[in-house]
């Protein structure tokens, strides 16, 4: 599982449990898209295209650029 914590919320990015073949992009446990893979989700956030208006329409605050800046959870 991938963290990025922002000021918003705390976004993550784990196995989609409806879909094997997807991934769940949510903030606070709150489901928001799935993606065929986690950078894809991880873009999402960084693009501001992840349909959690606080987030998207909030500047400010700088999101991670790659997924390889996230926290990851075993």
């Amino acid at each position: 599982m991938y963290i990025f914590r922002s000021k918003t919320g705390t976004f993550t990015i784990g196995p989609d449990p409806m879909n094997s073949d997807l991934f769940e992009l949510c903030i606070g446990g709150m489901w928001l898209a799935s993606y065929e893979t986690t950078e894809k989700a991880a873009e999402a956030v960084c693009l501001r295209c992840t349909g959690w208006y606080d987030w998207d329409r909030r500047d400010g605050e700088e999101a991670p650029s790659c997924l390889s800046e996230w926290e990851t959870l075993e």
